[in-house]
């Protein structure tokens, strides 16, 4: 309430003194001039609360919360309240999320972590999680004891309730600790004091959620890279780096996104990205992994916390930065986490500046100084610049023309295209024609998907569909520039330059070679669909 108030200008009521001060102890405000004490009351906002919780021993917390909650003017969606015998449990939770998140800026998510709750790759509240994710609903994660925090949610502050178990015989804990909720939920204040505060603080990890959500909606197969995997993960004499090439739009990136949401070995992420000033940079990328480490480990977050991270995070240099917060607090007989543990990079070309590949160059230089129980897989395109850093690896290659790709994109195709076929049996003449353009790419088929979603294209007009991911850009180029010779004239020129450039081009830069009116800059932007 206190912080609230601090906001606002408060005088006293009585002798209108701008000198007053408030007692956090007794909870009200002090006139030093006229000695009077007052309270202000705040008009709370009535939120719509989805409560995710595991059906285990600490549901009784989460009966207590919703108690509390309830009492204090809020709505709650508990499940217990809502599910009925033989009723159908997903579609009853998608209508709490759906209700949750009628009112936008009055939803949230309360997720009560538990062991049992998160565990991955079957506790239910991941699902619960991912969905309010999809929705951008707030979530606050509350530990009811440790237990892994979801990766999706890692950068989340969580609210220490450990202290409050069991409820009953901890009032005074659960009390202060409800109060912290209160203020979390109505008040927007997410700053939990704490080891985790400290760390988020000083290693700024950086955010996938996006990326993760959107490559797992419709997820289909690739069974058997994940049996590759399992055999790579129980020969204790293979390499500790799975290395995973394929070109363009073969699904490697949501082949990462799925290990790193079903397996409770993946315990880190990070998704390089050309072009972004943070995902492509070596040392933003350790101080990210070494904060989700810290989510997963918490002996490692122990031993985090002990160092001067003030001074450790200002160092430049990556491989000295990779000593410094990972490999050296990690030996000095670290326990052993009784499990292995596994650290996704994706995308590792996309790292590339010039003709090198920092982030490259360390993990094949730096790697195997980290416990032999850390592995890591990584995801690229087979480019040149990673050839040399990591030839010591035997790369998985992503092979599209595989039968077991095939089958992957036709189960896809069968499981999405049934809403398209008219209310008329799926043929397999489509499939198969569609499957023979795609040319082994799932990112052309989920492209179909959505033009047939659409409407720009029909399952009754097959000639129409593109070859490849060529056909595809060939189309966008097509339909954003229908006119060659307007094309040619007005903004050939400006993407012969973008293409030239060894980096991004600011947008002022660009206006000032061409020496645009606000108005043509306008103009040109709308051209290429630019914000």
């Amino acid at each position: 309430m206190a912080s609230q108030m601090e906001q606002q200008e408060i005088t006293c009521p009585k002798c209108d003194s701008e000198d007053v001060v408030f007692s956090k102890k007794r909870q009200y405000y002090v006139c030093p001039d006229c000695r009077h004490e007052f309270a202000i009351e705040i008009k709370i906002s009535k939120r719509r609360i989805f409560l995710s919780y595991g059906h285990d021993e600490y549901a009784a917390l989460a009966e207590q919360l919703k108690k509390d909650l309830l009492e204090r003017g809020h709505e709650v969606w508990f499940d217990l309240d809502r599910l009925k015998p033989g009723g159908d449990w997903e579609r009853y939770i998608e209508e709490g999320i759906e209700w949750v998140s009628e009112f936008p800026g009055r939803g949230c998510c309360v997720l009560l972590m538990t062991p049992h709750s998160v565990r991955r790759p079957d506790g239910y509240c991941l699902n619960e999680i991912s969905r309010a994710l999809e929705r951008n609903l707030p979530i606050i994660p509350v530990m009811a004891v440790w237990s892994e925090p979801p990766l999706s949610i890692c950068r989340i502050q969580w609210l220490d309730m450990r202290d409050c178990v069991p409820h009953q015989d901890r009032r005074t804990q659960y009390e202060a600790k409800f109060q912290r909720l209160v203020e979390a939920l109505e008040q927007n204040r997410l700053d939990f004091e704490g080891a985790q505060a400290r760390l988020i603080q000083r290693l700024q990890p950086l955010e996938f959620d996006a990326d993760i959500i959107r490559h797992l909606a419709r997820f289909t197969g690739r069974r058997w890279l994940f049996d590759h995997i399992d055999e790579w993960l129980q020969d204790s004499h293979a390499s500790r780096v799975f290395w995973i090439t394929g070109n363009p739009g073969v699904g490697k990136t949501a082949i990462a996104a799925w290990l790193l949401t079903h397996r409770r070995e993946a315990a880190a992420f990070h998704l390089c990205q050309h072009g972004h000033k943070d995902k492509s940079n070596s040392r933003k990328t350790i101080l990210s992994i070494a904060y989700q480490l810290s989510s997963q480990l918490p002996d490692y977050q122990e031993r985090l916390n002990s160092l001067n991270l003030e001074e450790i995070v200002t160092e430049d240099n990556a491989k000295t930065l990779f000593d410094n917060l990972i490999v050296q607090p990690l030996s000095y007989n670290f326990p052993h986490p009784g499990r292995t543990i596994i650290i996704l990079i994706d995308a590792l070309d996309e790292a590339t500046e010039g003709d090198r590949n920092e982030l490259a160059d360390f993990i094949g230089s730096e790697f195997d100084k980290t416990p032999e129980w850390i592995r890591l897989i990584i995801t690229s395109r087979p480019e040149p610049e990673l050839t040399h850093p990591l030839q010591a690896l035997t790369p998985y290659i992503l092979d599209a023309s595989t039968p077991e790709n095939e089958d992957d994109i036709r189960t896809f195709l069968h499981n999405e295209l049934v809403p398209f076929a008219g209310g008329k049996e799926l043929s397999m003449d489509i499939i198969d024609t569609i499957i023979s353009l795609s040319e082994g790419v799932f990112l052309y088929v989920e492209w179909i998907r959505k033009e047939l979603e659409l409407g720009r294209l029909s399952l009754d007009g097959l000639n129409e569909f593109p070859k490849g991911l060529g056909g595809i850009y060939a189309q966008f180029f097509k339909r954003q520039f229908p006119d060659t010779d307007i094309f040619e004239r007005k903004y050939r020129s400006l993407l012969e330059i973008i293409v030239a450039a060894r980096e991004p081009l600011g947008l002022d830069y660009i206006s000032s070679i061409f020496n645009w009116s606000d108005y043509e800059q306008a103009k040109i932007m709308d051209a290429w669909s630019c914000p």
